[in-house]
């Protein structure tokens, strides 16, 4: 009769006579027990799942395909044994099937004997996948090795205990030394199936050494004897399990040196919650197969299961399941769980760095790569390049490792990584090396998203891919976990059975939850009473099912405006929530209620609202747990009038972020000071300082934490009123070296986003307050951060110490400094008198850089490089944000923003064009044939709808920007090969400039030469520019000089400039024409007046190579360069920075100073009673002194023409002098009755006005006087 319940399959029927053979075979065993003990395994099956029958199948047919041990060769035979025989040790005479057998039948039925005990039974059924899998990989291979087949007995062994008279209450006496058990065995299993996949014993020990093998098998046999022993004699375990990730394990990883991970980005707070997964005894069928997907230990095993399901059908659940699972395991690669309330710390930027910082902690090998991959690079490490990331920080550190077993990545809620834009990155990044096979081989990924179109369409199915739906579980099966979970949440409140007897409550919950954990989740704590006073579980349930009979929506939303209904009943409450809901969901980071209260206490009666909302937002139940929606759907229900109606929508407007930004700036007045730690040696650095970080924590709150770190960000919706203005420049003024300082301590923990947000802050000031005074300061506030942010990551004294000496005198800084800071510190004004030219150099291509644009905003700079790639960079930080782009073939020779800045289009050394969406890194268009060599230079026409090249094979064409067809060309004229080419302004006219050394005017409509060729180049003409006006044409040239061209009649208007001392690579016109910007093969910049040819800035050095591109912002403030050192540079151009060594001659106060008008010369007045004029360039006196006036001298100009100079002394007079000669040739004008302080002459350079201390204005004639 107890063998009754298995006669329905005739699988089980197999499975009993293997079952009873094998055992037959056991040495030693009592036949007549087991037998007894079977029928009680058979006895608890019940009714036979599919589960059970696939784990049956699978048994029956890996005993029938296990062949014969074939013994080891005895020269290489090392191994002896190890385990105490007298524990009942599968003798080592065995074959594999009989130990193997004997191993799989022990699990299965300690798996049965387990069910029920939560903290054992994932870790059991985990344990029988990994080692089904295990004999699987043994049967198919034809020879087998002894050592292995010894582990197998000893794994096997190790189960003995399932024979005990009463091993259920053995199991929960030893629950924790039972748990290590299973997952060591688990280990083993993982360990079995890798050293098997080799096709024969001799290709593995040449592999893997027999000392290597033999001694993690001996480690593994020692654990498992260790674990039995424990278990056996009642004795606490105290280690874990042995676990082996590597095997080629490196025994002499550099200890010594150090290995700093800490400036890559990293998602704090992202990973799994061990409360949030599935109750114990839910979706157990379900996470099987998943783990089955995960354990598969094929080569050509599915990299990713995708689980797809609506809003609240429980992924996350799943997630954090899965995640806990492995963990315990010790098989958590890293878990990384988006939030869409969390959007400021975990986001696609930090995805891929926080994974391969995760698996640098779970293996030192990995680490050790890693820091080889990215040590000499600061640039690749702070990279926030989603592609970029998996490639460098993933892929390339594991390619050389030889992994056992599978290492899990689970990813939770990709459609809360930002919107289809911002997204798309990840999803490219993990497609591409799905499609390119180049993940590494036991990398497995668990990704979570609701179904939306983009992540369907970027994560197809295939052999690399096995998607999952949430939909596919039977709805009773869902319908059976919902009941589970709704019982084991209310089952303590038993007065709900009076109104509805016989658990009818339970069965009409489940009905209303329409399939929805989430429903039942938020229900249940409903009832609960969280938040909820005066109303008993039964009312409140009755209240929810009234409510429920008439939903015609939306299950979720009809029980969220259910329960808002209740909570919130009069109008002004109703708005009181509405606005404390919009200040929670427009927070970057969510804080908790402690911090919420501090921050917004005077005027919102936060507890009021956020306390009784214990149903549908986490942490409110504390004081320091960050509040945030439970689930996404309801924050999604809150944004969404159409889900939420007039009453409870909550539209987060500017008055909110004005709000919420004046309450950080009031919070850090109150709590920002001098050494708000209490700092006591500045010769320590900040992260030799002990318990440190605990000291921030408790000086920092949460609340300043943030508003550090994002109070502009708020501000910066708000209108720049007089009144607003006013609070944000008293605030900057002075609280700037203290908030400097806040940002410093912060860094400790997060090095790079503290100081990132600090840029940030600036960049968005300067902006929302531009043109006024504390623009000026928040743009010194930027520079200082750029240049002594080592100083702010390491020792926070030094920002006072060093940092803040070290500010150039020319600084508004240091009067700031010099202000506030003397009660503390001596600050003196700093050696320097401007700030470098040089504020940022962007590093990560791996070749040549040979171009690099801004884009039309000025946020961005795209540079294309030797390395074939194109990559986009954050201007303010630095950061690499997009890209690699990769497609073409051959070197990057030119790049251009689209004048909407969605899209870049380049030409390549592969004779293509192509044009990539910005965003995303997709090619858009092209390639683009029809040149016939290389494509040299490549723009876009003013209105964005054509985009132009030039190539070497002497010709231009324009095309579609769209489609990529050709709409004009080739024009062909030039005789050599063409280096560069430019759109005029009316979009009409193209410049190019070739190896033939002229320069054309092409009308694009009718593809003629219209003017040119110009000649006066003696050398290739490398680059041309059009001036703003379109007037003129910049040429630079092989013969170092640079040029400007009348664009309409070919005319020489001002050159050759002169300076550069060796080939002129690239020109650019600043957007208000007064400069051009030209980058060498000198390895320079220099600025040039545009009217004069004068060099007005620079030298600029940094590069250590060529510089082969320049461009200015769009603002005219900064050029970047690129250059073959693989950099691209940033240079602050409005620096005034000095352009020559100070003009040294006169013997007193020099009291005036002019240019002449062709910006040449320089005439200078002097309290010495003398006049000298000065070359502009190099310093020099080339006239002078002047003498003649007998007193100081107060004033001078320049006439018109430059022939002149005009003067007014101390002496009452005024003098006309020759500007070739100093000779006096009118005066002295006499009339004034006191010093002359002020001169000037008219624009036709007849007459002369001056001003007096006698409080008059004459004008004279220069003539008569």
């Amino acid at each position: 009769m107890r063998m009754h319940s298995m006669t329905c399959s005739a699988d089980a029927r197999a499975a009993i006579k293997v079952f009873e053979a094998t055992l037959r075979k056991d040495d030693g065993s009592d036949l007549s027990r087991m037998t007894i003990k079977f029928a009680l395994a058979a006895q608890l099956r019940g009714d036979v799942n599919a589960e059970d029958r696939q784990a049956t199948v699978a048994l029956i047919s890996a005993t029938e395909a296990v062949n014969p041990l074939s013994s080891t060769p005895a020269a290489v035979w090392v191994l002896g044994s190890v385990v105490d025989t007298s524990t009942n040790v599968t003798p080592a005479v065995q074959t594999l099937e009989t130990t193997w057998s004997i191993l799989l039948q022990r699990i299965e039925l300690f798996d049965k004997f387990v069910t029920g005990i939560a903290q054992i039974h994932p870790y059991t059924s985990l344990a029988w996948s990994v080692i089904s899998a295990a004999n699987q990989v043994l049967v198919n291979q034809k020879n087998r090795d002894d050592q292995i087949m010894r582990l197998a007995g000893t794994m096997s062994d190790v189960f003995a205990f399932v024979h005990d008279a009463e091993p259920l209450k053995a199991i929960k006496a030893h629950i924790k030394t039972i748990t290590l058990l299973i997952q060591q065995v688990t280990e083993c299993g993982y360990f079995i199936t890798e050293y098997a996949k080799q096709k024969n014993f001799w290709i593995r020990t040449a592999k893997y050494t027999i000392s290597d093998i033999d001694s993690r098998i001996t480690d593994y046999e020692n654990k498992l004897q260790e674990l039995k022993t424990a278990f056996l004699e009642g004795v606490a375990v105290q280690t874990g399990i042995t676990v082996v990730r590597m095997m080629n394990v490196v025994n002499h990883i550099d200890a010594a040196e150090s290995i700093d991970l800490n400036d890559m980005p990293y998602a704090f707070g992202a990973r799994y919650a061990q409360e949030k997964g599935c109750l114990p005894g839910t979706r157990e069928s379900f996470l099987s197969d998943i783990c089955g997907v995960l354990n598969n230990p094929d080569e050509d095993a599915p990299r990713v299961c995708l689980l797809i399901g609506v809003a609240g059908s429980g992924k996350s659940a799943v997630a954090h399941s899965i995640a806990r699972l492995y963990d315990g395991q010790k098989r958590l690669g890293s878990s990384y769980f988006f939030a869409s309330t969390d959007a400021a710390r975990r986001n696609p930027q930090n995805l891929f760095s926080t994974i391969a910082r995760d698996l640098s902690d779970h293996d030192p090998q990995f680490k050790a790569a890693l820091w080889g991959v990215v040590k000499e690079d600061r640039a690749l490490r702070t990279s926030q390049s989603p592609f970029e990331q998996v490639e460098r920080f993933i892929v390339e550190p594991r390619k050389d490792l030889d992994a056992i077993g599978p290492l899990v990545i689970v990813i939770d809620a990709l459609d809360e990584s930002g919107d289809r834009v911002s997204r798309r990155q990840v999803l490219r990044a993990i497609a591409d090396k799905i499609a390119n096979d180049s993940l590494p081989n036991n990398l497995r990924f668990l990704l979570t998203a609701r179904p939306e179109d983009d992540i369907l369409t970027a994560l197809p199915p295939g052999p690399h891919i096995v998607r999952k739906q949430m939909g596919d579980i039977p709805e009773h099966i869902i319908d059976g976990d919902i009941e589970k979970f709704i019982r084991h949440s209310l089952d303590q409140y038993t007065e709900l059975d009076i109104s509805w007897p016989n658990q009818e409550w339970c069965r009409l919950l489940v009905h209303h939850s329409q399939h929805l954990f989430q429903w039942a989740s938020t229900a249940c704590s409903f009832i609960d009473g969280d938040g909820t006073v005066g109303l008993d579980p039964s009312e409140r349930l009755d209240q929810l099912l009234q409510a429920a009979k008439t939903d015609g929506g939306h299950s979720l939303d009809h029980l969220y405006k259910t329960i808002l209904s209740q909570l919130f009943t009069l109008d002004n409450t109703r708005e009181r929530f509405r606005t404390v809901m919009a200040i929670v969901l427009a927070l970057k980071e969510p804080l908790p209620l402690a911090s919420l209260s501090a921050l917004l206490s005077k005027d919102l009666n936060i507890r009021a609202i956020i306390k009784p909302l214990g149903s549908l937002l986490d942490g409110v139940l504390g004081e320091e747990k960050p509040i945030r929606p439970l689930h996404t759907s309801f924050r999604d229900f809150l944004l969404d009038n159409t889900r939420s109606s007039a009453i409870f929508h909550v539209p987060i407007q500017p008055q909110h972020s004005l709000c919420l930004g004046q309450a950080l700036v009031v919070c850090m007045q109150n709590m920002l000071k001098f050494n708000i730690c209490d700092l006591k040696d500045s010769r320590v650095l900040n992260t030799d300082i002990p318990d440190l970080p605990a000291q921030v924590n408790n000086t920092i709150p949460p609340h300043l934490s943030y508003a550090c770190q994002y109070w502009m960000y708020h501000l910066q919706d708000a209108e720049c009123t007089p009144d607003l203005l006013n609070e944000v420049t008293l605030f900057f003024k002075a609280f700037l070296p203290y908030w400097l300082e806040a940002i410093s301590l912060l860094s400790l923990s997060s090095p790079l986003p503290s100081i990132l947000s600090a840029l940030e802050t600036c960049s968005i000031l300067k902006k929302w307050a531009k043109g006024q005074e504390i623009a000026t300061l928040a743009s010194e506030a930027f520079q200082f951060i750029q240049v002594f942010s080592p100083v702010l990551r390491e020792s926070t004294p030094h920002l006072y110490l060093s940092a803040m000496p070290q500010t150039p005198s020319s600084s508004s800084l240091c009067e700031l400094w010099l202000h506030h800071l003397q009660k503390h510190v001596s600050v003196a004004p700093g050696d320097p008198t401007n700030w470098p030219a040089d504020i940022q150099t962007l590093q990560g291509h791996t070749d040549y850089v040979t171009c690099a644009v801004y884009s039309p905003d000025g946020t961005h700079i795209a540079s294309g490089s030797w390395d074939n790639t194109i990559r986009v960079w954050n201007v303010t930080t630095g950061q690499f944000v997009a890209g690699p782009f990769q497609g073409h073939t051959d070197i990057i020779a030119s790049i251009a923003y689209s004048p909407d800045g969605i899209h870049i289009v380049s030409g390549s050394w592969d004779n293509t064009l192509r044009v990539w969406n910005v965003a995303t890194g997709q090619c858009v268009a092209g390639p683009i044939h029809g040149h016939t060599d290389v494509v040299s230079s490549v723009a876009y026409s003013p209105n964005g709808v054509h985009t132009v090249s030039s190539s070497w094979d002497n010709t231009l064409m324009v095309w579609d920007a769209t489609t990529g067809q050709l709409v004009e060309g080739p024009f062909q004229g030039h005789t050599n090969l063409v280096s560069s080419v430019a759109c005029a302004p009316d979009g009409i006219h193209i410049v190019s400039g070739s190896e033939d050394k002229t320069i054309r005017i092409w009308n694009v409509l009718t593809r003629q030469c219209v003017a040119g060729p110009f000649q006066g180049h003696a050398d290739i003409v490398t680059s041309v520019a059009y001036s703003p006006d379109g007037t003129c044409v910049v040429s630079g040239s092989a013969d170092k000089t640079i040029m400007v061209w009348n664009a309409t009649t070919g005319q020489l208007v001002v050159g050759p400039f002169q300076g550069h001392t060796n080939s002129v690579s690239s020109v650019a016109c600043s957007p208000d024409g007064i400069h051009i910007v030209s980058g060498s093969l000198d390895n320079t910049i220099i600025i040039w007046n545009a009217t004069t040819g004068q060099s007005v800035a620079g030298p600029f050095h940094g590069h250590t190579d060529s510089v082969t591109s320049v461009a200015y912002s769009p603002e005219g403030s900064y050029v970047v360069s690129a250059a073959g050192d693989k950099t691209i540079r940033i240079w602050n151009v409005t620096t005034s920075q000095p352009v020559a060594d100070p003009f040294q001659g006169h013997t007193n106060v020099v009291s005036s100073v002019a240019y002449s008008h062709n910006g040449v010369h320089i005439v200078s007045g002097s309290w010495d009673n003398t006049l000298m004029v000065w070359n502009a360039t190099t310093g020099q006196c080339v006239v002078g002194p002047f003498h003649g006036h007998t007193d100081g001298v107060y004033s001078v100009a320049y006439s018109p023409d430059g022939t002149h100079i005009v003067s007014g002394s101390e002496d009452k007079t005024i003098r006309i002098w020759n500007a070739l000669t100093g000779q006096c040739v009118a005066g002295p004008f006499q009339g004034h009755t006191d010093i002359v302080t002020s001169v000037a002459y008219s624009p036709d350079g007849t007459c002369i006005v001056s001003g007096s201390m006698d409080q008059t204005i004459r004008v004279w004639n220069v003539l008569t006087g």
